[in-house]
């Protein structure tokens, strides 16, 4: 019986140690994650870091860097720290993804759908799709 039951705990070990294996190959062949990108965008924002939100950004040049120092001041304000926020993967299909961002403002929950597009094997986010009405 304690036999059996060592055999069983070295298949779990080694299971999980294949499973941590495989989850690091595939990182490592994709580059970085859509989320860790939007949590490096929202580190940025709340630091007032423009040029490390021009690194996240599929289009720098378009990064206001009077924008970030403004939304750096909100949050701020607002007492919002990513360190607190819910990053989530909503979506992903070939070079493209959605990351939600859930956090709490003045005890009430808000939510924010961030899109990212893989540019040269880095994620991007990527610019608000403009809509006409």
């Amino acid at each position: 019986m304690a036999r059996r039951l060592l055999q069983l705990l070295a298949l779990a070990v080694a299971v999980a140690v294949a499973i941590g294996a495989g989850t690091l190959v595939r990182r490592h062949l994709e580059g970085p994650d859509p989320v860790d990108t939007v949590r490096a965008a929202t580190r940025a924002y709340a630091t007032g870091d423009c040029s490390a939100l021009k690194e996240v950004s599929e289009t720098p040049v378009d990064v206001r860097c009077s924008d970030v120092t403004q939304i750096r001041d909100s949050y701020r304000s607002q007492g919002l720290r990513p360190s607190t926020f819910a990053y989530d993967l909503v979506a992903r299909q070939g070079d493209v993804a959605t990351v939600r961002i859930s956090y709490e403002r003045d005890g009430t929950p808000q939510e924010e759908i961030v899109r990212l597009e893989r540019r040269a094997g880095d994620w991007k986010i990527a610019p608000p799709v403009s809509s006409f009405g």
